[in-house]
């Protein structure tokens, strides 16, 4: 049993015993108070019980004390229990344990339409969804991701047509011409999307053909990141498989007209399914798309911008209409902006990832050449990347999903405090100590302040990551792993190690619990550690 959980089980334990010897109701919320208040608060607020300070006093023992402050009962842990609790936890490998779930999740990422690399704004998504996927399977969950590529639509169409016109090689700068001078292609482009969403077959597999080679371009920057995608969903099945067309005969006692066009409606307006030549729309598919998820996951997940927010919502009407219920899962996030405005490929007003990572990667080949001579070309080749593609998913990962980010140069490629490099060397510096050991000896259980302060920080990570998924908040992770790096450089401040006589080896097992739990916030992160920072 994990530590916050084995003496919160205690602590609850005596409570409830309190309250049943006194025919008194179990009516009480827990919470982790801040640290000056111990590290479990029982709060009375919705009750009219009040509690007499010697009387909880009197139900302290040499694990727990209890002190009562109006309606509030707090609990503080003795520190020599927990922190040998916490030490032994973490060297058993069972602080990083968690119970296998039976739910089969999907998580849809990204997505972004493959008119041209992906810029920063977009790959928020990309980092957002992946981290919360490493999350969840961290926590137990069996996840699935995939990314759902749209091979009908407007920018699709007219990406198609400029290709076709301007030349393949740079795909983007085609499809920014046709929309630069959208007025003289609409026509062309218009009977593209007759086409593909009438089903015409040839044109779907040619469309797709060629699509698959511009989408290979936004795979190779996500690989990068160390991002991949369990498997890819077109837009265009839904169309040739005829889950279309069963989405209409579900929903046909429903559906109102316009002129031959046929919608759903509700309080926030008119949906439409089918346009007047008898051709569906992006949402018709998107429904069909939903109940495929809902077919063959217990669970879905989507990340989205943050301006869909309104289409979501016809979304989960439509699947209420279906009562379906299991594919309604969204995170929101907000865009990153420039200085000058919001990004568009249309528009060129870019900021590519693969641009940043590059320029990480060589910020951190700088870096490293100055602090470490001792390396070869190929190791410092090695760790320069890992820094780099760790700084770009750190730098936007680290904030809430909802919070929006103006890009700044200097800032994302800022190395210094609240990044991944700091992360990282803090681990280097773990690993270093780690390496220069000699035998083993016997571990001493006697803890001094700094060390139960230390052991109490790792002991949070259950709750940490229990935390994340239940918000669906990879931010967190990203936070912790801030704070889990500086505990131990004031730890390593505080409590010398190599040169700590009895105390060595109880130092070194702390070393290496710490070690460990930075390896597993990296794994969920998409950061590869390195020894040689």
């Amino acid at each position: 049993m994990k530590p916050y959980q084995k003496f919160d089980g205690l602590a609850i334990g005596k409570m409830d015993s309190y309250l049943s010897s006194h025919g008194l109701e179990k009516s009480y919320r827990t919470y982790r108070p801040q640290k000056n208040f111990g590290d479990i608060s029982f709060d009375f607020q919705r009750t009219s019980l009040k509690f007499d300070q010697k009387e909880m006093e009197s139900l302290s023992d040499d694990y727990l004390t209890f002190s009562a402050v109006g309606k509030f009962v707090n609990v503080s842990f003795n520190d020599q229990q927990f922190s040998r609790a916490s030490l032994e936890n973490g060297m058993s490998g069972e602080l990083f344990l968690f119970d296998r779930k039976n739910e089969r999740i999907l998580v849809e990422h990204t997505s972004a339409n493959p008119t041209g690399p992906l810029h920063i704004g977009r790959v928020r998504n990309s980092i957002i969804g992946d981290t919360l996927s490493r999350i969840l399977t961290k926590y137990g969950h069996n996840v699935t991701t995939e990314y759902y590529v749209n091979d009908i639509g407007t920018q699709v169409e007219a990406l198609l047509l400029g290709t076709e016109l301007f030349g393949s090689e740079n795909y983007t700068e085609s499809y920014r011409k046709v929309y630069e001078n959208f007025d003289k292609y609409k026509e062309k482009v218009e009977e593209y999307m007759v086409r593909a969403e009438s089903g015409d077959s040839n044109f779907l597999e040619d469309s797709t053909a060629r699509l698959r080679v511009f989408l290979k371009d936004v795979l190779v920057d996500l690989e990068r990141l160390s991002i991949k995608f369990d498997f890819f969903i077109w837009e265009s099945e839904f169309i040739l498989n005829g889950a279309v067309k069963d989405v209409i005969v579900k929903l046909t006692p429903l559906l109102k007209d316009d002129n031959g066009a046929k919608y759903l409606e509700s309080k926030d307006g008119k949906m439409y399914l089918l346009r007047s030549n008898g051709t569906s729309v992006y949402f018709t598919r998107d429904i069909a798309h939903h109940l495929k998820k809902s077919a063959e996951f217990d669970y879905a997940i989507n990340v989205l911008g943050e301006d869909h927010k309104a289409y979501h919502k016809k979304i989960l009407f439509a699947m209420e209409i279906l009562k379906i219920k299991n594919v309604g899962g969204v995170v929101f996030y907000s865009y990153i902006t420039t200085k000058e405005g919001k990004m568009s490929t249309r528009k060129g007003n870019v900021v590519y990832t693969r641009d940043l990572i590059d320029e990480a990667i060589e910020i951190a080949k700088g870096e490293i050449n100055r602090r470490r001579t001792d390396l070869t070309e190929e190791e410092i080749r090695e760790i320069s990347n890992k820094i780099g593609v760790a700084a770009v998913r750190y730098n936007i990962v680290k904030f809430s999903p909802d919070k929006p980010i103006t890009f700044d140069w200097d800032e994302a490629l800022n190395f210094d405090g609240d990044a991944a490099p700091f992360v990282m060397y803090s681990y280097a510096r773990a690993r270093s100590i780690l390496s220069k050991l000699g035998e083993k000896s016997e571990i001493g259980w006697k803890f001094n302040e700094a060390e139960s302060k230390f052991l109490r920080e790792i002991s949070r990570y259950p709750e940490v990551v229990e935390d994340a998924v239940k918000h669906s908040r990879p931010d967190k992770i990203a936070r912790y792993s801030y704070e889990l790096a500086g505990a131990f450089n004031q730890f390593y401040r505080d409590c010398p190690v190599l040169d700590s006589g009895e105390n060595l080896q109880k130092r070194v097992e702390i070393v290496k619990v710490f070690s460990k739990t930075m390896e597993e916030l990296f794994q969920m992160l998409g950061i590869q550690a390195s020894d040689k920072i």
